[in-house]
């Protein structure tokens, strides 16, 4: 029975380690904008470029990213040189997940005006979004040339710098942010992310206290912390931020997933098939807890139902062509005692 235990953490421990990075996102510039006059000049003038372009700033504040672009559209039309209207349809086109037609416009914003911080550094997040890290480092180095005192630049670049692997380089960049800002909750929650990567989980933990204490509805936070006070053996700490982290998002598949990995670490196994179920409930491909929870229910006398989620997983793995996972459940069929499994579940 010990050993089947140990199988079901070696998986858990393997879960639990991912720091997810915050989500960069395309930046419009803060305007503002007297609404009244611009309708009103808009009906005297309606082919005014500005008109155009300022109700556009408006639809991509209120969420309307369709109608901003036609608005940019004709205020392009009527004034090409209008290196704003690119730049804002390029992050309206970002908004809509269409990251390569971002980056025309952000380049034609850049061909009309070289110094336009912001269609670099917006350049730069979406070429992020497409996996092109050093191609976005580059742009965040010219949005920080142009301004040094650009905090989100740095912020952002030490996000590429981090997805390639440099840590290091990524925590300095977080720094300068936190110069600039020490009000910047991205910068210390992604610094804490950088430090965990690095081994570093209790400097994690006082960064995401700080991002926690500018922002106390940061889910992320509460779950990176989490995850960093389970890796130092803190599993009651752990839940707790987990739980947090529900509160704020009742959707959050990972939080109930790695609370099922520290309930069952503290021996509270049913809570952790609960946790397991509800993650199950958000991702029915969710292969981690289904195995789990198979293990779980067998270990407290459900055999049938522990070898039907065991199934299962083995199912998903295969489909998913993950193989180790798909092995080291064809491990615990084994010794779980489960041969129709195994005859059933072979490639």
């Amino acid at each position: 029975m010990n050993y089947l235990n140990k199988i079901s953490l070696a998986l858990i421990l393997g879960s639990a380690i991912t720091l997810a990075q915050a989500q960069r996102s395309l930046s419009l510039p803060s305007a503002k904008i007297n609404q009244k006059n611009v309708i009103k000049n808009f009906q005297s003038t309606p082919n005014l470029s500005e008109n155009y372009y300022h109700r556009g700033l408006r639809r991509v504040h209120s969420g309307d990213y369709r109608g901003a672009i036609e608005d940019f559209n004709q205020a392009i039309r009527i004034d090409p040189s209008n290196d704003d209207a690119y730049n804002n349809r390029g992050v309206a086109r970002g908004q809509l997940g269409d990251y390569r037609g971002a980056i025309e416009d952000f380049n034609q914003a850049i061909k009309i005006n070289p110094r336009s911080k912001n269609a670099y550094q917006n350049r730069g997040n979406a070429r992020s979004l497409l996996g092109d890290y050093q191609g976005a480092i580059e742009d965040f180095n010219q949005a920080i040339r142009i301004n040094p005192n650009n905090e989100d630049a740095y912020s952002d670049r030490g996000i590429a710098r981090s997805q390639l692997g440099d840590f290091q380089g990524g925590i300095e960049d977080f720094n300068q942010a936190i110069k600039i800002n020490p009000y910047s909750e991205n910068a210390y929650y992604n610094r804490g992310n950088a430090r965990s990567q690095l081994g570093d989980f209790q400097g994690g933990i006082e960064d995401f206290n700080q991002a926690i204490k500018i922002n106390p509805h940061s889910e992320n936070a509460y779950y990176n912390r989490g995850v960093a006070r389970k890796l130092l053996g803190n599993y009651q700490g752990a839940i707790e931020d987990y739980s947090q982290a529900l509160n704020i998002d009742p959707n959050f598949t990972a939080a109930y997933y790695n609370r099922g990995n520290a309930r069952n670490i503290m021996g509270d196994y049913q809570g952790a098939i609960e946790d397991y179920s509800q993650a199950l409930n958000i991702d029915p491909n969710f292969t981690a807890a289904y195995y789990n929870r198979g293990v779980l229910r067998t270990q407290s006398g459900e055999r049938q139902a522990g070898m039907m989620d065991i199934k299962q997983a083995a199912k998903l793995a295969q489909q998913q062509g993950n193989t180790p996972l798909y092995q080291q459940i064809q491990k615990a069929m084994r010794i779980l005692r489960f041969p129709e499994l195994e005859s059933t579940a072979q490639p």
